[in-house]
């Protein structure tokens, strides 16, 4: 009888190892293949992940989405700027040198995680994306794709994979065959791929098909339903004819893994069906069910079954506990930072004039957009500011003769939220006559159809970015 436990991969909350461990452990006990890491405080992740991979028999496969670095997750660990602000530094720097040295700064930052990964017991990344941004009004892609070309995202996710692999952790490139050009976040239902077969080998295959080149050690299926690979529009995270073209054309042998089992993209299928249908399509591993006790039971039920070989020879060549020296987490955050000073992009000519008025629209929970406020503030001492979200509406805004109109965005691209919302296009169409500069804290193309209006891109909304934007500003943007 197989143990089914071997072939899962469920949640760890971090912010919970302390006093859940005796839960986690007793999944190790029974012989779960790892886990998925969701926040936490570093140095506690760090100290509990080494205690449940002393419970194991195999190295566990300790893993995370870690798309912009260890901050992503943990606290304690650096932040980097989103794929799709690597990829705008890239293509800024000009032919030759100047973007040769710019990869070097990105391969640097790739080091960077790995190093922070490796020691806080993180032997698995869930990331590159290779997905390309073909459509704008993606949902959940956007910035977390590095470019809207197969060139630019081939050629920096196989920086990403090669250089993640060379210092011992096993990159995963997502989300085959490509959720670029979708309109629909798979968290909430499943998106339709409709390219023929011609159209995904030119685009959307072709970062993959490199991916494999470069011996990436792990492939994450999207819940996507493509029927030039299946006609049946069965996800292609449980598709045996899927995982037959990956296997037997493309050429792949590494691990395959499903995207996470409880996101609405598995259809109308319960996670337990969908389980049961990924192993008999001869996917290795089921990531984030539910309940994994569930679904064990379950698959122990059905007589599932599915070769264990190339899953347990993948354990065995990972790195069982944490390790290596301390990151220099200074010298990471200063790369974090010169990275994004130089994926700054502008469109149009900036001229304000005297005290700005700012208006901050924040689709999303909580005070973004504070750093950005108060560093203006300080140069401005006279400018106004209004701050508005979904709950907080401000009627009649209006700049002075005097004045000019800055607006700034934060919207985050995120699962389960389904993309931006219309109050915030309400919003920017309402203002988009009487601003002077619209600043995107997030996907540029929100800011698409504006017009003329001079724009700054920034592709993400942490601390850092908010502090390059008004330095620009304001004039005081240093190096």
């Amino acid at each position: 009888m197989q143990n089914y436990y071997q072939f899962m991969i469920p949640r760890l909350n971090g912010d919970e190892i302390k006093g859940n461990f005796s839960r986690y452990r007793s999944l190790v006990r029974k012989g779960i293949a790892g886990f998925i890491i969701f926040g936490g405080e570093l140095e506690t992740v760090r100290n509990f992940v080494g205690k449940l991979q002393e419970e194991a028999e195999l190295p566990l496969i300790i893993s995370s989405d870690l798309e912009r670095g260890l901050g992503q997750q943990l606290k304690g660990g650096t932040l980097f700027p989103p794929a799709m602000a690597l990829g705008a530094a890239y293509k800024k720097g000009a032919r030759g040198e100047r973007r040769e040295a710019m990869l070097r700064l990105i391969q640097q930052s790739f080091r960077a995680v790995a190093e922070e990964a490796k020691y806080a017991g993180i032997n698995t990344i869930f990331a590159p994306v290779l997905d390309i941004n073909t459509n704008p009004k993606n949902p959940i892609i956007a910035a977390r794709a590095f470019g809207e070309d197969p060139a630019t995202v081939s050629l920096l996710g196989i920086e990403m994979i090669k250089t993640l692999q060379r210092n011992g952790i096993a990159a995963c490139a997502k989300h085959f065959p490509g959720h670029g050009d979708t309109s629909v976040d798979s968290h909430i239902k499943l998106p339709v791929l409709q390219q023929d077969m011609k159209r995904l080998r030119r685009y959307e295959l072709k970062p993959f098909a490199e991916a494999i080149a470069a011996r990436v050690r792990m492939i994450m299926l999207g819940h996507l339903s493509v029927p030039a690979l299946d006609a049946s529009g069965t996800p292609v995270s449980f598709s045996k004819k899927a995982v037959q073209f990956l296997r037997e054309e493309m050429g792949y042998d590494g691990l395959l893994i499903t995207d996470a089992l409880n996101m609405g993209g598995i259809g109308n299928f319960s996670e337990e069906e969908a389980s049961v249908r990924a192993l008999a399509a001869g996917v290795d591993i089921l990531l984030h069910p539910s309940d994994a006790d569930k679904a064990a039971a379950y698959l122990e039920k059905m007589n599932a079954w599915s070769d264990p070989v190339r899953l347990l020879k993948f354990r065995k060549r990972l790195r069982p506990l944490p390790g290596g020296d301390k990151p220099h987490f200074e010298s990471h955050a200063a790369l974090s930072q010169q990275l994004t000073d130089d994926a700054l992009t502008a469109s149009g000519r900036i001229s304000l004039r005297g005290a700005p008025l700012l208006v901050i629209l924040n689709e999303d929970e909580g005070d973004r957009g504070r750093a950005f406020g108060q560093i203006m503030k300080k140069h401005f001492p006279d400018m106004r500011v209004f701050a508005l979200g979904p709950r907080v509406r401000e009627q009649g805004i209006r700049k002075q003769e005097a004045e000019s109109m800055i607006v700034a965005i934060f919207s985050e691209t995120k699962a389960w939220k389904g993309g931006a919302g219309s109050w915030l296009f309400n919003n920017i169409s309402s203002l988009k006559n009487q601003a002077d500069l619209f600043i995107s804290f997030g996907s540029p193309y929100l800011l698409d159809g504006i017009g003329k209006t001079p724009c700054l891109y920034a592709y993400w909304d942490s601390e850092q970015p908010q502090k390059a934007i008004a330095g620009l500003i304001t004039g005081t943007y240093r190096r």
